[in-house]
């Protein structure tokens, strides 16, 4: 922890003491001006005091008496349902000195709890495609936001280790805030013009499931997990009591420096000119990631080169080189004269070529990439690989380049608790809100899981919904939706066992088959180079329509897409039928896209399907025994069913009956 942050949790602990012995009760993290309280259930509000003292709470003219605790000098009181939504609310506590703090502008209305992975965490920053106008014009009071900032621990916390408070959603606080979670409150406003809606983003960029589930419910999944489980917490424990001793995140930024000017050094050869000779170099089709040709460790310098020829009118003017995505970094020249530079993982990279840098004859590109963690490489379809020439052709350049690989030594890493340690989040970021009562909560998680597969992940979010259910207060167990996974990485021509489909399949398996759930499908605003689609409009306007079907019970809203019932086969026919499939049709008014068939040996084949009323007709090729249908069955399917109100039906794999 670095010595500013230290100073700043230690002032905010210091005056929260301060407080407590001046007899002036303090609420807890929750509960903060401008705070939305849950409507139409019991209401708990807490805090701390004087150990020992008595304490008034006031809701309005409602009051409430309670005793903190000797120990920890906690407080609760519980208010009963609030039934009118809206604003104007105040909130007071009370010592027996008739010292007290008071909380203004409180909402009655709707809390839902917005939580997951980078996908969740993401916001009007992160170059959103759809509805940047929308947060840009954020001036709405009866919405409001609460950020609990990323914070990771090995046991329960009582209180947000990093402090936190309600704020009104106009766009200076809305740009920081979830953009998935944003415009699912934007939709609920929407459709409840009368309701505060109040959104609480608890999320971490890059967390698995297993974070966000408490160490009993997570050690209950299964014995192995159990011992997993605990196995990850004592080396978590240790690596953070290691790097403490090593002196901590004072001068990691130091070390960091130094380590990658080391590594630049690394892989400084001069091999960016057409005469260099690497005829001793290995070779590649590119694109291709590391971790296919290097190995799935790699963090380091490549070097690729690649020599075309070009005739006289090809060479002569300006022109454009195109390489794709590639990860993390790279330095591209032509013939010796650079021609671009790129330091991020997910933007295109085309470079202007200057007109006198190609010439009649032999060519040679050089691209210098550098991976500093994780996945690296080309990482583009092959479509992106080419050079634009001046007359309007282009050469492609996806093939066969050489290439010569420099490996970096391990980097130095922040070594403090995080949120790839079971159960940190879930410590830090949760355990703090509870028993807070809420509406429901939407889910946007899964990335960090794929191929880990969809039955244990299946296990780990029953578990956490329960985990959740039991400890937020709520008068069934309050409502979960997810998100289904999006479309990313490569389309394949043969059919391919795909663990994104396993993934996106289990997850909508979780929204149909436990209770107070739902799934909100987002195959379509997927992105071939970008875990992260940047149309998060959409994804929250579908969590939306689950929410107001399915919590709210308001009539007329389509809740989803079309959702597979059964497979049944007869007559050289696959018959698959549907829920929400009223004008189920094709979403670009072509034939049906993206159905399989599966035999007993694991074989697929695609298939031939047209539609009929509200079911799917599968054709069986000839001499084929299928025993499973499948549907969009790929990292990044080519699919197009869709209902009558447009919403697209997801990945789905079905035995036959």
């Amino acid at each position: 922890m670095n010595k500013s942050a230290s100073l700043a949790i230690a002032a905010f602990a210091a005056s929260a003491a301060r407080l407590c012995l001046a007899d002036a009760p303090v609420f807890a993290a929750p509960f903060t001006a401008h705070a939305v309280l849950q409507r139409d259930c019991a209401l708990p509000v807490w805090g701390t005091a004087q150990p020992g003292s008595a304490v008034t709470v006031a809701l309005d003219d409602q009051r409430l008496s309670a005793t903190a605790d000797k120990q920890s000098g906690r407080w609760q009181v519980t208010f009963p349902a609030q039934r009118e939504p809206g604003l104007g609310h105040t909130l007071r506590a009370t010592g027996p000195d008739g010292e007290s703090t008071t909380l203004e502008d409180i909402a009655i209305g709707d809390v839902w709890l917005c939580s997951g992975q980078s996908n969740m965490d993401m916001n009007y920053g992160w170059r959103l495609t759809r509805g940047r106008e929308d947060i840009e014009s954020a001036d709405d009071p009866l919405m409001r936001l609460f950020d609990d900032h990323n914070a990771a621990a090995l046991a329960p916390c009582d209180r947000l280790q990093h402090p936190s408070s309600w704020t009104r959603s106009d766009f200076a606080h809305s740009k920081t805030f979830s953009a998935c979670g944003w415009f699912f409150g934007q939709a609920l406003r929407k459709a409840l013009p009368d309701v505060p809606i109040g959104l609480v983003e608890a999320s971490w960029s890059g967390s698995p499931i297993k974070t966000w589930i408490s160490r009993e419910a997570y050690r209950g999944i299964s014995p192995e997990l159990a011992e997993e489980h605990d196995r990850s917490v004592a080396g978590a424990a240790k690596t953070a009591s290691e790097f403490e001793a090593a002196g901590g995140k004072e001068g990691l930024a130091e070390r960091i420096a130094l380590w990658e000017t080391e590594c630049r050094a690394r892989g400084d050869i001069a091999a960016e000119g057409a005469d260099y000779d690497d005829s001793a170099w290995k070779t590649v089709s590119l694109p291709a990631p590391f971790e296919k040709h290097i190995d799935k460790d790699f963090d380091g310098c490549v070097w690729y080169r690649r020599a075309i020829d070009l005739s006289a009118a090809q060479a002569a003017g300006e022109a454009t080189l195109n390489l794709g995505i590639i990860d993390d970094e790279d330095i591209a020249w032509v013939n010796g004269a650079k021609v671009g530079s790129s330091a991020s993982y997910d933007v295109l990279r085309s470079y202007k070529v200057p007109a006198g840098t190609l010439r009649e004859g032999r060519n040679v590109i050089a691209v210098k990439v550098i991976d500093w963690r994780i996945g690296g490489g080309v990482i583009s379809n092959p479509e992106k690989l080419t050079l634009a020439l001046a007359d309007g052709s282009a050469v492609p350049l996806a093939g066969e380049w050489r290439y010569e690989e420099f490996r970096f030594d391990p980097k130095p890493k922040d070594g403090s608790v995080n949120c790839w340690t079971p159960s940190a989040c879930y410590n830090a970021m949760l355990h703090p809100l509870f028993p807070m009562a809420l509406k429901g909560a939407i889910w946007y998680q899964g990335c960090s899981d794929v191929g880990g597969g969809g039955a244990i992940y299946e296990k780990k979010f029953r578990a956490m919904a329960a985990d959740w259910r039991a400890h937020f207060t709520h008068p069934d167990g309050m409502p979960i939706y997810l998100v289904q996974l999006a479309a990313f990485k490569q389309t394949h021509e043969a059919p391919f066992d795909s663990k994104w489909a396993e993934m996106r399949w289990a997850q909508t398996r979780l929204g149909e088959t436990l209770v107070r759930s739902g799934t909100a499908v987002a195959i379509d605003v997927g992105d071939h180079a970008d875990i992260h689609p940047k149309d998060k409009k959409t994804v929250g306007e579908r969590l939306a329509r689950l929410a107001l079907a399915r919590a709210y019970g308001l009539d007329g809203v389509v809740e989803a897409g079309p959702i597979p019932q059964a497979a049944t086969l007869g007559g050289g026919t696959v018959s698959v039928t549907f829920r929400n499939a009223s004008g189920l049709s094709t979403s670009d008014g072509g034939a049906v896209s993206g159905f399989q068939l599966v035999a007993a040996d694991g074989r697929a084949v695609w298939a031939d399907a047209t539609l009929s009323g509200e079911t799917v007709s599968v054709a069986v090729p000839e001499g084929f025994a299928p025993v499973k249908v499948r549907f969009a069955w790929d990292d990044y399917p080519v699919c197009n069913l869709v209902n009558g109100e447009g919403l697209p039906c997801g990945p789905f794999e079905l035995a036959l009956h």
